[in-house]
């Protein structure tokens, strides 16, 4: 069975779908753009002849139909991981098959090994996430004693995401309570600061006042 003819049977219109969706979850999944999750699903149904492929991809949940509505498929997308890796192999393969130059069969084949690429480890992770923030930091400004600051957050930030992965928490709560974690990690650091620091807090007690100010106070508190 060619995978390329112009027109294809049932049964071949509804794998070269089964593969489109696939394709379209993964990309989904492992944190890619809706817009672009959409595009790539039109090319390959453009590349392997599926005709009038219309499709509707949410963060997540992706619908997709082909020909007069008689071939239609839902994906429920639950949880959103970021996996770049994972992105540029579905990418190009969805090239390689706009060229002409792959059939279904190994098209299927390499969607596995897209899907199977592992992430990496955590102490990676930990570490990147570390000088991402303290890069950061200094991009936008930042002294190199806030930019340390930013990485012990980033450091923290990226333990408790992971740690959330393993558990399998919803994403949203994910999010917010890792900003929270963030804000709190900031405003703790700021105090040891106040607190270290004799010269963040001004010492008003044994700094004397001008005289010029003790007589312009006066003036002020003097009753009319």
């Amino acid at each position: 069975m060619n995978s390329r003819e112009v027109f294809p049977d049932e049964e071949l219109r509804r794998r070269i779908m089964d593969f489109i969706m696939a394709a379209g979850q993964t990309l989904l999944e492992n944190g890619a753009e809706v817009f672009r999750v959409e595009q790539t699903m039109e090319i390959m149904a453009r590349s392997f002849h599926l005709r009038e492929f219309h499709v509707y991809v949410l963060t997540n949940g992706i619908f997709a139909s082909a020909g007069t509505a008689e071939i239609s498929e839902v994906r429920n997308v639950p949880s959103r991981t970021t996996h770049l890796s994972r992105v540029a192999a579905v990418n190009a393969l969805s090239r390689e098959i706009a060229e002409g130059s792959m059939s279904l069969d190994e098209a299927e084949s390499r969607l596995v090994l897209a899907r199977c690429i592992p992430f990496p480890k955590d102490w990676v992770q930990l570490v990147s996430g570390m000088c991402g923030a303290f890069c950061f930091a200094l991009i936008f400004g930042g002294t190199l004693r806030s930019a340390l600051a930013a990485a012990l957050a980033g450091f923290l930030a990226s333990g408790y995401l992971l740690l959330c992965e393993q558990h399998e928490l919803p994403g949203g709560f994910c999010k917010i309570s890792c900003a929270a974690l963030s804000a709190k990690t900031a405003s703790f650091l700021r105090l040891l600061k106040a607190i270290a620091d004799p010269l963040f807090i001004p010492n008003r007690m044994n700094t004397a006042e001008p005289k010029s100010c003790r007589h312009h106070r006066k003036r002020l508190l003097r009753p009319r």
